[in-house]
């Protein structure tokens, strides 16, 4: 009988070949390449996590051709075994010349490797980093100098840091070698760390900051005839017991032409930014540059990501992507001590990825940083190491690279559980657990390294499935050198307790992109560290700065890769060497070049004059927001964000007939307010009322100039807030001040005293007198109800009655409102009413005769369900109708708003203790879960506390298997869909819904300016906002400085870069007016607890061009 059935074995290669994946990156194995080292570690009674807190951090990798053959080699250091060089013999196969080079170092606890050529030779140089050891001459650096190679082409090297002054005793992360004053010659900056008696929170951690180490802090050494000498305490550099170093890049931030320095921090230390004064000395701006940074910041690398030219900053940190890791990870919100790091001296800090976008230099000469790590995609890859980014895919986009994994989670909540119960139970029994058995209960973090394609928009797909990296380890130093010669890009991470991976870049072969790969040459280190290449090809330039450390405790000396993806030509290409002297060639060809110093000619001037943007700072009003600080989540504990900084809004109105506004300008609780009137010198001044110091007392919330009894001139209504009264109370009541030739005094207004956000005027019912749409934003301490909104209608003396009931009634529905505008939308001669709320739709309410209704379906917007803040209204398509402007969340947060599901919030007195909890729900996969950690949510709902006795136990758990369906179905449930802001365009009796170009998408927008301000007849748009007032975890979300965005025509509008507009605008702006002042156009910002600044447009009419 004939046998049908195909072999097994053919089978099995049938599936197998099936199954294996066509990705952009190979793993090699260590039989094939060689490569067979492994950063063993071995745990024991002395030797462990809880003696030495940095016990896994790994150690670094440096790829750089060490014997001049044209091919690159590589080097590792072991914390507990031998470092290992391995010669690069083609193909992928290299040699282990450990012990005949002389570089296998044994002894000490090995971190950091850095490459250098110390002596100027021509051979590449090894300086390792040590750490870790209480005695001090096993964490002595060394120096290892190449002197050449043997006739089989062995590098062999000379260990000789001693003579060079660089045997330095401290606990080094890694070093760094430049030349920082410019005098010629290469200096070095030892990145070092404290030990774990400092990195605790304490009451004497404001004194600690002051306290310095010789062996904890970092250090710079300047390069004296070839001797290092320190000279850290004359410099600027911060050298204190804080300092837990682990991640530093040297860069040109602010483009001078002089080095900079960026240090990543753990602990409670915030990372530093160091600004090279040009004189020997550096300047620490990092509180001036950025509005926040990662908290337990690990490595670090500086790249242009958007290739504008201007060097961007990764930093990572160790928050998980996925619901299960967060919940295990994630323990009480400590606002308080946030607040007392902040009075210390700290700057704001969160635990996650940042990607910190910069925008340009201030006017100040400080780079302003916009961090956009969750909108980009990048936030969450778990306990991080190395972040390195460069073009993988040679498309001409750098992507990015992030090895991760640790071998004892410490921070692991169960874990910290466990620990906590063990005490309890050895102070019972008197039986205290060895270390070892503790150890024994810290689980690992086992997971691939991360890897992310730039999506040439600021926004980055992960592809760490799809370019090959599912293998798990736990990697921590990586670099890329493009090992085979090919042109692409390959990959090689140093793995704890596990053999180094060789990832084999396949895009040459897959993607046929074109690259250029420049060597530099020059007879000295000093000058080609911090040299510059920026080449013009046919689409976009691009940028690099050659400077070999990378990363995290690694380097990487294998010239200067650019993918070029399809372009064929490179029109031109330019040097600026690290001293200065620049070459320029034009249309360059071939995929190869190299770049001689000797070429290079002197440049007169480093320094380019700032050039003044579009808007310039000016002093024209002098007042200062004070905010009278209070503390939301004590009120409502799981509040996402407080709700009590919303100011200060203003108002204007020509008051004295002099053809310039007037203002005025909500004050905080406890302010005097008043009206600033202005003078002949341009200037506005406050003038003194009694009626307005009274008030004082009062928080304003929003406020408009109308004339209220129709006499002619300008009255005033201000509405209040705050969230931390109580409902009803007298300083939540709206005030009226009628005008009476220039003096004011308050009038009787309905009791309205509500927590209010915003006034709307307009003659609703059209009998020749203005009424009032008074939105109502929270009832307080009971997030999210709200009682909608009220309409006040005018009887033409100034005596208003609420008309709800009768004329609105759906108002009552329209959640917690933010803003409104009123609008003639069906020119049928009544206006509409267009409100935007917190959690809620877009709603249009049409006015049938002073009756308005919900029409929220028929005009479209019923669907787009979001957190709007602002709303403002122009005719942006020139078509004769208005169209809004609306201001939205935005969409660099932690949660996917982009998912159809959305975001979901429910709201209940779960287990009626007189206090609403709201919580809000993640979609993953097709669960929801909630974002509240277990002690966050147990602690606002006990009864669960039986239900979830373990950390595990809640962090496998879904919502509806937290809190049972009934408590869910009686919640006010609220949805949000649509966290962009954008445009409602007015169309053929809809609104249709455009959402603003990506930038404008950083962050919460709170305010909106709609002008013309390159005269070209088209309202332009001006963005201002963020949100600081957040849960802790959640962070600051400050990534707008107030945008500029040119109408271009048929409602697209297109970003102007900061460093073009000349706006830097830190902190929460709430309200923005343009307006004329003379022959000078004015722009005006409020800022929450900030001066009021303004600015003149540059010009009457600027060309402006992003």
């Amino acid at each position: 009988m004939k046998n049908n059935r195909i072999p097994i074995l053919l089978l099995i290669i049938i599936f197998s070949s099936c199954q294996k994946k066509d990705t952009l990156f190979t793993l090699l194995n260590s039989g094939e390449t060689g490569i067979e080292f492994n950063n063993f570690i071995d745990e024991d009674a002395e030797n462990n996590v809880l003696e030495y807190g940095y016990f896994y951090n790994g150690g670094g990798v440096a790829a750089a051709d060490f014997n001049n053959d044209g091919l690159v080699d590589v080097y590792f250091t072991g914390n507990m075994v031998a470092n290992k060089l391995y010669l690069n013999k083609g193909d992928f196969k290299f040699e282990d010349v450990s012990e005949k080079s002389g570089t296998a170092l044994n002894l000490g606890w090995k971190t950091g490797v850095s490459l250098v050529d110390i002596n100027d030779d021509g051979w590449i140089d090894i300086y390792v980093s040590l750490a870790g050891a209480q005695d001090a001459n096993l964490r002595r650096n060394k120096l290892y100098v190449n002197n050449g190679k043997t006739a089989d082409g062995i590098p062999v090297f000379t260990e000789k840091s001693k003579e060079y002054g660089l045997d330095d005793d401290s606990y080094t992360t890694q070093a760094v070698f430049f030349d920082y004053d410019k005098d010629g010659d290469t200096d070095c900056f030892l990145l070092n760390h404290s030990i774990q008696k400092y990195a605790g929170f304490t009451n004497l951690i404001a004194d600690y900051r002051q306290q310095k180490n010789p062996i904890y802090g970092n250090k710079l050494l300047r390069n004296d005839n070839n001797k290092f000498v320190n000279v850290t305490d004359s410099s600027g550099i911060v050298s204190n017991v804080l300092s837990f170093g682990l991640g530093i890049n040297v860069n040109d931030f602010n483009n001078d032409g002089w080095p900079d320095i960026y240090i990543s921090n753990d602990y409670n230390e915030n990372d530093y930014l160091y600004l090279n004064d040009k004189n020997g000395k550096f300047k620490e701006v990092i509180r001036d540059a950025t509005g926040h940074v990662s908290l337990y910041s690990m490595g670090t690398d500086a790249a242009d990501l958007n290739n504008d030219g201007w060097m961007d900053i990764l930093t990572l940190d160790m928050l998980p992507e996925k619901n299960e890791r967060i919940k295990l990870t994630a323990g009480d919100d400590n606002y308080d001590k946030y607040q007392q790091l902040l009075r210390a001296g700290f700057h704001d800090q969160t635990m996650r990825n940042m990607l910190q976008i910069n925008n340009g230099v201030n006017e100040n000469g400080i780079p302003v940083f916009s961090e956009v790590g969750q909108l980009a995609g990048v936030s969450n890859t778990d306990w991080s190491w190395s972040g390195l980014m460069a073009d993988f895919d040679n498309d001409g986009w750098k992507d990015i690279f992030i090895s991760n994994g640790y071998a004892r989670d410490y921070t692991n909540m169960e874990f910290l559980k466990y620990s906590t119960d063990l005490q309890t139970q050895a102070g019972q029994s008197g039986k205290v657990p060895s270390q070892m058995e503790i150890i024994a209960q810290m689980p690992p973090i086992n997971g691939p390294s991360y890897i992310f394609q730039n999506q040439k928009n600021l926004t980055f797909a992960k592809k760490t499935t799809d370019w090959g990296f599912d293998e798990k380890n736990q990697a921590n130093g990586a670099i890329y050198a493009d090992l085979d010669n090919d042109g692409d890009l390959d990959l090689i991470t140093n793995n704890v307790n596990q053999k180094a991976f060789v990832y084999k870049n396949n895009a040459e072969q897959k993607l046929k992109n074109k690259f250029l790969k420049v060597k530099l040459e020059a007879p000295k280190y000093a000058v080609m560290a911090g040299a510059r290449v920026t080449l013009y090809s046919d689409s976009l330039p691009q940028t690099q700065n050659f400077m070999p450390v990378r990363g995290f405790q690694s380097a990487q000396w294998d010239g200067i890769h650019f993918g070029l993806g399809h372009d064929t030509k490179i029109d031109s290409l330019q040097i600026t060497w690290a001293d200065g002297k620049v070459q320029t060639l034009k249309n360059v060809s071939g995929d190869a070049l190299t770049l001689n110093y000797s070429k290079a000619s002197i440049q007169v001037s480093t320094n380019i004059p700032a050039k003044s943007g579009i808007f310039e700072k000016v002093a024209m009003l002098d007042f200062k927001h004070n905010e009278d600080p209070r503390n939301d989540f004590r009120v409502q504990t799981l509040l996402p964000a407080m709700l009590s900084y919303q100011g200060p809004h203003i108002a204007h109105k020509d008051l004295n007939g002099d053809g310039i506004e007037d203002l005025y300008i909500g004050g905080a609780r406890g302010q005097s307010k008043g009206i600033f009137m202005s003078n002949k010198s341009g200037q506005w001044i406050l003038s003194p009322q009694e009626v307005f110091k009274q008030d004082a007392a009062y928080e304003d919330a929003d406020m408009e100039f109308f004339d209220a009894d129709n006499d002619g001139d300008a009255d005033l209504l201000v509405t209040s807030a705050g969230y931390e009264l109580n409902a009803g109370d007298k300083l939540l009541q709206a005030r009226l001040y009628i005008n009476d030739k220039g003096k004011w005094s308050r009038a009787e207004f309905p009791a309205v005293a509500l927590n209010a956000s915003t006034a709307a005027i307009s003659d609703v019912d059209k009998d020749g007198d203005p009424d009032i749409f008074l939105g109502i934003r929270v009832t307080p301490g009971r997030f999210p109800e709200s009682e909608g909104g009220s309409l006040l209608v005018n009887d033409g003396k100034g005596k208003f009655t609420d008309q709800t009931t009768a004329l609105a009634s759906q108002l009552s529905k329209v959640g917690m409102v933010t803003d409104a505008s009123w609008q003639d939308l069906n020119k049928d001669g009544f206006p509409e009413l267009v409100i935007v709320s917190d959690w809620m739709p877009i709603r249009v309410f049409s006015n049938q005769k002073g009756k308005l209704t919900d029409a929220s379906g028929t005009w479209g917007t019923a669907k787009l369900s979001g957190c709007w803040n602002t709303i403002q209204s122009a005719d942006l398509d020139g078509d004769g109708d208005m169209d809004f402007v609306v201001g939205n969340m935005g969409s660099n947060w932690q949660w996917n708003i982009t998912s159809p599901k959305g975001l979901t919030l429910y709201a209940n007195d779960y287990d009626k203790l007189g206090r609403i909890v709201p919580v809000i729900s993640v979609t993953e996969g097709e669960k929801q879960f909630p974002y509240a950690s277990r002690d966050e949510l147990l602690d606002q709902i006990p009864s669960l506390k039986k239900k979830f006795p373990s950390y595990v136990s809640y962090s496998k758990a879904s919502l509806s298997e937290i809190l049972p369906q009934e408590k869910l179905d009686a919640a006010q449930k609220l949805f949000a869909n649509e966290w962009r802001s954008g445009i409602l365009e007015n169309k053929n009796g809809t609104m249709v819904f455009h959402a603003l170009p990506l930038e404008a998408q950083f962050a919460p927008i709170y305010a909106i300016s709609l002008t013309d301000v390159n005269k070209d007849g088209q309202a332009d748009i001006l963005l201002g906002g963020n949100l600081n007032h957040t849960r802790v975890r959640i962070g600051k979300n400050d990534a707008n400085y107030v945008q500029l965005f040119v109408n271009k025509g048929d409602l697209k509008f297109e970003y102007v870069p900061q460093k073009v507009s000349g706006l830097f605008v830190k902190g929460e702006v709430r309200d923005l007016l343009a307006l004329p002042v003379g022959k000078e156009n004015i722009l005006i910002a409020t800022v929450n607890n900030s001066a009021v600044l303004t600015y003149k447009l540059n010009g009457l009419n600027p060309k402006v061009k992003p």
